[in-house]
């Protein structure tokens, strides 16, 4: 079985504040969509990323949902615009009951606050 539920957050260097950056997320997940067998030809269950939440400081300011149409180890790339520094957050949640989530700081570059 693949690796599931280590994530990973990128965010640019250089951030500054007022800007709009680009976040890109991944998770590693098998992201099975039901319709295939394995080698004894019984059916691999569905089990994908069915929503993904993200939160800048205590706000929300995107939601994904998703169905098991998504590629194995899905990304999601979307702007943000860093008008503080603060924590964001992304939880992914999968059909079987799964929650990963991963943290990572928007912190502006060095005198630019």
């Amino acid at each position: 079985m693949a690796t599931v539920g280590t994530a990973k957050i990128l965010i640019p260097a250089g951030v500054t504040k007022n800007s709009v950056i680009y976040i890109k997320a991944l998770l590693e997940h098998p992201m099975d969509t039901g319709f295939f067998h394995d080698a004894q030809g019984a059916i691999i269950p569905a089990y994908f990323v069915q929503s993904v939440v993200v939160h800048y400081g205590d706000d929300e300011v995107a939601r994904f949902e998703w169905t098991s149409g998504i590629s194995r180890d899905p990304s999601v790339t979307f702007a943000l615009k860093a008008t503080r520094e603060a924590p964001l957050t992304i939880t992914w949640s999968d059909n079987k009951g799964g929650v990963y989530t991963q943290t990572a700081n928007i912190a502006f570059a060095s005198g630019t606050s």
